[in-house]
């Protein structure tokens, strides 16, 4: 028996598992590889790393930390959650025999993200291709930037980091139609245009020099940001519990303890209601711990 089982190894499931298991609670943490902090290869908003981290170094600096204070880990897939009539919790895992059982569960499954077929696209991004532009915005001051994206989403995007830079285009790589009222956006800020797929990123070392077109034609840029629909907050475990989710798909918590409306269910990480960045993961994971550590005990008081 857990006292805590943590579905998803990213920061924010990392975070909670060092403060549980510094609070002395039996923690495990159950991990399927991927999530965005696989692929981040340079956060740069983070205190004390100005010149940026990548996602990779806090997974690999998280799993030793709180393995220090006696976290478990197992790397496989969560396949079903279910809940006794007594409360605990049960967690079939993929390649294990026996079902795992908690006394609380900690939902860090985070997001997936539509990353489109692009040659190159994996070594580029988060050095020189980004997708979120209030982590990333300022990556592209002063440099010419392409919006690879689908329809009225890469105008948004682009709409929005026009504050950051004047150098902009916009490729239509999905195809959905554009507006007039989007054309007349572009047009009033002078942004460029095309309908067309891309074939390649041509970088070096993960920095972006040409947009490739699927025409052949070239584009000459230095950063790139993706703005496709279908981002999706990975909440399909919990379809069997009485959480709220919203209606973007996010859940729903308690903005002191990050409890759901389930009791002690507690969620976070990108997987919440908020805007999806590492620091909140991490200040989400801390919080969570605390208030499951005070559950822990008011259970422990009443046995």
């Amino acid at each position: 028996m857990y006292d805590t089982i943590i579905v998803g190894g990213g920061i924010a499931g990392l975070q909670t598992a060092i403060q549980l298991a510094r609070s002395l609670r039996r923690v495990v943490v159950i991990d399927a590889p991927g999530g965005r902090s696989a692929v981040a290869k340079a956060y740069r908003n983070i205190l004390g790393f100005s010149e940026g981290v990548s996602g990779d170094f806090f997974r690999q600096e998280g799993q030793k930390h709180a393995a220090r204070f006696g976290a478990e880990f197992i790397v496989d897939e969560v396949t079903d959650l279910s809940v006794a009539a007594n409360g605990e919790f049960f967690v079939t895992v993929k390649g294990q025999a026996n079902k795992l059982q908690a006394k609380t569960l900690v939902m860090a499954t985070g997001m997936a993200d539509p990353f489109p077929a692009i040659a190159e696209l994996g070594d580029c991004l988060g050095l020189s291709v980004f997708i979120c532009p209030d982590c990333d915005g300022y990556e592209c001051v002063e440099q010419t930037t392409a919006v690879i994206g689908d329809g009225k989403h890469a105008v948004q995007m682009a709409e929005e980091l026009s504050y950051y830079t004047r150098s902009l285009l916009v490729i239509n790589h999905g195809g959905s139609a554009v507006s007039d009222q989007e054309h007349a956006i572009l047009n009033r800020l002078k942004i460029d245009y095309h309908e067309a797929r891309v074939e390649q990123l041509v970088q070096a070392d993960g920095l972006l020099q040409t947009v490739q077109l699927a025409s052949g034609e070239k584009l000459a840029v230095s950063r790139a940001f993706l703005a496709f629909p279908g981002a999706t907050a990975k909440t399909g475990l919990l379809q069997a519990f009485s959480v709220h989710i919203d209606e973007k798909g996010h859940v729903r918590t308690n903005p002191r303890t990050k409890e759901t409306d389930h009791p002690n269910v507690w969620a976070v990480g990108d997987i919440a209601c908020h805007s999806q960045q590492v620091a909140i993961a991490m200040g989400d994971g801390a919080q969570a711990a605390i208030w499951i550590h005070k559950r822990l005990l008011e259970q422990e008081n009443k046995a």
